[in-house]
């Protein structure tokens, strides 16, 4: 005689798995920003520390020449070294880079012969790593040839660091700490060539008041304000780090004060600034 019995079937059922799935996206959905904080954390960190690399190789060179490089040295200059070098160059023996500083031709510009071979050389430490742009960029000019130049996100800021400059810390006088020397700059890829507005490791400047088109789509972070829209810019959320002249590199959110930006942009200007 069979016993009767109750069978019982095993698994899941569709209403089930619907809810394990929501389960799963939701958990995914509340993971997933910390986890890109976390990242971009780091990458902030990192970013930091190249620019705060690049404020101590400004500092040695001025310890050993007395004087801040020039910022940049446009072509047809006189002045030497020679056409469109720029202070980036100019601290390559200062941040391991004795080797291809020993390779520039400082008797021609930076476009000609051997010279193209050091400019498109591409340099980790001069990119943000929050920055997803090529490590390299075509620069046009208006006749439509380019120059491949290894790209670099840190800009020097024209009171410090400007055309032909000879700037010595003993000129700041706001005080180094309360100056910007470099800060952030996103480039524009595949641009027609303007120096202030194309950034490399070869060493490049701007003004610390100078806005641009805001239809130029790699600038801008946000649409809102007016110090993402300037050559200065960042692709961290929230603002951009700047090197002052003492070294000490600080994160300013992208709402700050446009007085108090531009005072932090002028050497000798007098102004008294809290920030």
């Amino acid at each position: 005689m069979r016993r009767g019995g109750i069978f019982r079937r095993f698994g899941f059922t569709l209403i089930e798995l619907m809810v394990v799935l929501a389960v799963i996206g939701l958990l995914i959905a509340l993971l997933l920003p910390a986890v890109q904080s976390a990242r971009e954390a780091s990458r902030r960190t990192q970013c930091k520390s190249r620019l705060r690399q690049f404020g101590l190789a400004l500092h040695n060179y001025h310890d050993a020449h007395r004087v801040l490089p020039p910022g940049t040295i446009n072509f047809g200059s006189s002045f030497r070294p020679v056409s469109g070098w720029g202070w980036g160059t100019m601290i390559l023996p200062y941040v391991d880079q004795a080797a291809l500083y020993s390779k520039v031709d400082f008797t021609t510009n930076n476009a000609v012969g051997s010279n193209r071979d050091v400019i498109d050389t591409p340099l980790s430490f001069t990119l943000c790593p929050s920055d997803p742009a090529p490590t390299t960029v075509v620069v046009r000019s208006a006749s439509g040839d380019g120059v491949k130049i290894g790209a670099g996100n840190y800009l020097g800021v024209e009171s410090m660091l400007s055309e032909l400059s000879d700037v010595t810390f003993g000129d700041v006088t706001d005080g180094l700490s309360s100056t910007f020397m470099l800060g952030e700059s996103i480039y524009q890829r595949d641009s027609v060539y303007n120096e202030e507005k194309t950034s490399s490791w070869i060493g490049k400047v701007t003004f610390i008041d100078e806005w641009v088109n805001n239809s130029i789509p790699h600038l801008a972070v946000s649409s809102s304000t007016r110090i993402n829209h300037s050559v200065f810019a960042s692709r961290h959320p929230g603002g951009m780090h700047f090197c002052f002249g003492d070294g000490h590199v600080d994160f300013f959110a992208e709402n700050m004060d446009i007085d108090v930006y531009q005072a932090l942009g002028s050497k000798d200007g007098g102004e008294t600034v809290s920030f």
